[in-house]
């Protein structure tokens, strides 16, 4: 007589589970929309100008895509709160030059780009 599978689990245990699965789909929205971020930074770095902190930024974005990666394959917060610590600096730096030279450095025919707009993915700490 074959066994049949026996479910042990409590209504507390599956509803338990379906919230950490709702956990894991918000934490994978969010590490996709750092993605996009990143990405979108990274696409507006003129690392063709010879600038050095240019290619320390792209170096940067490049890093922190890294550890945005690593933190969605090993499921681990820290390389995420790095990231977002990171990008808090990078952008208060920005803040604090002065807005003719951040006009400047994004260059004439880039008005689109010329304010800084949070939009959807604006560095909100991952919960």
């Amino acid at each position: 007589m074959p066994l049949a599978f026996q479910n042990t689990s409590s209504p507390r245990q599956l509803r338990q589970a379906e919230a950490d699965d709702g956990q894991w789909d918000q934490a994978g929205r969010q590490i996709l929309a750092t993605c996009q971020l990143l990405q979108a930074l990274r696409d507006n770095v003129d690392v063709l100008g010879a600038d050095p902190l240019a290619a320390n930024l792209a170096e940067l974005y490049d890093y922190a895509g890294h550890r945005v990666g690593i933190a969605a394959v090993d499921c681990c917060r820290a390389p995420l709160d790095e990231v977002w610590h990171l990008l808090r600096e990078v952008r208060a730096a920005w803040f604090a030059l002065p807005a003719a030279a951040r006009l400047t450095a994004r260059g004439p025919s880039s008005t689109a780009a010329q304010s800084w707009s949070p939009g959807p993915c604006s560095m909100v700490p991952i919960q």
